[in-house]
C-alpha cells in the first residue's frame, strides 16, 4: 500500500513561482500548528486545501479561489511550489504526484502525473473522462473511465508507460486502491441487473470477492501489502483477508481513502450510536474499539505506528476539534484561534495536515508538527 499518500524526494521546478513567506507557528503542548504558506504571484485570492503528507513531511494539495485552481506542493519546512492547473491528490515514494484537471463540470476529469518537473496526461486513449485517486511507489495508477460522458464505465491501470485494461465494466466502476505489488481493489455495479461486486485484480485478471451484507455499490477504500482489502457498502464496513469477508460494522463506515487501513490490518472509521457518530478502531483480528472521544466524532486516518487522527464536533456543531489517539490516550490539537479544525492525513512521524479557522472564521490550510519526535513502535 502506498505509505501515507507517500513521499516525494527532492523537488525542483526551474519555472516555479517564488515562495511566499511562511506564516508564524503557534505552539501547543504536543504539536505546533502552522498555516501553510501561499504561492506568491498567483493572481486572485486563494484558499489552500492539503490532501496528503508523506514521511518526509512534504504536503500536496491545491489552491482554490477566484482564479483557476492550481496544484500545490509544500516543502517540509515551508515554501509552496505551483505544479500547474488542477488538483494534486496523492504523492508516491518515488517522487511522482498524481493530480486531476477538470472543466469544472461533471464527467470531464483528466488525470496526470507530475515527475521531475514534467506533467504527463495519463487518461486512456479515447476517454471522455477518467478518475484516479492513488499512485503506488512504482508509479502505477488505477483509474475508471468512460468513452462518453454517460457511457459504460471501464477500468485500467497506468503502469508508467502504458495502460493495462482490467476486465471490469458497469454503470459505476471504482478503482481507488492499489498496493505496491500492483494489486488493485475494485468494484462494479450494474443497477439495472441488481449486480454488485467487489474485486481483487492482479496482473490484469480480476476475481470477485465474497459478497457482504447490505445493498448497492461496494466502495473499496484501501488495500495493504498483505492484500487485505477494506470497503464500505452503504452503512456496512467490510474487510477481506484472503477469501474471507468480515463485517466490521453494520451501522458505520470506514474512513475514506488509503489511510483507513495500515499494514498491520488495523482499520478506522465511525459507527452510529444513539444517533451520534463515534470514532472507532477495528484492530486486525480484534473487537471494535471505541476511541472514547466526546461528542460526535469521526476517525480519519491511521498510520503504521497505530496513531489515529480524526475530529470531534460539539453537540450543536458550533465547533470541531482535531484529535490524536495514541495507545489509548486522547490529545486535542490547537486551531488557528477559531472554532473549527479538521484533519486530512498524517505521516508516520505524527505530522498532521488539514484545515483550521482563524478567530474571524476564515479557513486556512495547516500543518501540525509534533513538538518532539516519538520513536516508532
Amino acid at each position: 500500500m502506498p505509505d501515507l499518500r507517500a513521499s516525494l524526494a527532492v523537488l525542483a521546478l526551474a519555472t516555479a513561482l517564488p515562495l511566499a513567506t511562511t506564516p508564524a507557528a503557534v505552539a501547543s503542548a504536543t504539536h505546533v500548528i502552522a498555516e501553510l504558506p501561499g504561492v506568491a504571484g498567483l493572481p486572485g485570492t486563494f484558499g489552500y486545501y492539503p490532501t496528503g503528507v508523506n514521511d518526509l513531511g512534504q504536503i500536496v494539495g491545491s489552491a482554490q479561489g477566484d482564479g483557476p485552481t492550481r496544484a500545490v506542493l509544500w516543502a517540509p519546512r515551508g515554501g509552496a511550489t505551483d505544479l500547474g492547473p488542477g488538483l494534486a491528490g496523492a504523492i508516491s515514494q518515488s517522487g511522482e504526484v498524481l493530480g486531476l484537471t477538470s472543466d469544472g463540470v461533471p464527467d470531464t476529469q483528466q488525470p496526470w502525473v507530475w515527475s521531475a518537473g514534467r506533467r504527463t496526461a495519463i487518461a486512456p486513449p479515447g476517454a471522455a473522462w477518467a478518475r484516479a485517486q492513488v499512485i503506488n511507489d512504482d508509479g502505477s495508477v488505477p483509474m475508471s473511465y468512460a468513452t462518453s460522458a454517460r457511457g459504460e464505465q471501464h477500468a485500467a491501470v497506468w503502469d508508467g508507460e502504458r495502460h493495462v485494461e482490467l476486465p471490469v465494466a458497469g454503470d459505476h466502476v471504482s478503482t481507488y486502491a492499489i498496493n505496491n505489488a500492483g494489486v488493485v481493489a475494485a468494484s462494479y455495479a450494474y443497477a439495472a441487473f441488481q449486480e454488485f461486486a467487489a474485486l481483487r485484480c492482479t496482473d490484469g485478471a480480476c476475481v470477485k470477492l465474497a459478497p457482504g451484507p447490505g445493498y448497492g455499490t461496494y466502495d473499496p477504500e484501501a488495500i495493504n501489502e498483505a492484500g487485505v482489502i477494506v470497503a464500505n457498502r452503504g452503512m456496512v464496513a467490510l474487510r477481506w483477508d484472503g477469501e474471507e469477508v468480515t463485517v466490521l460494522s453494520e451501522n458505520g463506515r470506514l474512513a475514506h481513502g488509503e489511510q483507513s487501513l495500515n499494514e498491520r490490518g488495523d482499520a478506522v472509521g465511525w459507527v452510529l450510536d444513539n444517533g451520534m457518530s463515534r470514532a472507532v478502531l477495528w484492530p486486525a483480528g480484534g473487537k471494535q474499539v471505541d476511541l472514547g472521544v466526546p461528542g460526535n466524532s469521526v476517525a480519519t486516518a491511521i498510520n503504521e505506528r497505530g496513531d489515529i487522527i480524526g475530529h470531534a464536533s460539539s453537540p450543536d456543531y458550533s465547533s470541531s476539534r482535531v484529535f490524536l489517539w495514541r495507545d489509548g490516550r486522547l490529545t486535542y490539537l490547537d486551531s488557528l484561534g477559531g472554532a473549527y479544525s479538521t484533519p486530512v492525513a498524517l505521516n508516520n512521524h505524527g505530522v498532521v495536515v488539514g484545515r483550521s479557522t482563524t478567530a474571524d472564521g476564515t479557513w486556512k490550510g495547516v500543518r501540525w508538527t509534533p513538538v518532539a519526535t516519538t520513536p516508532s513502535h
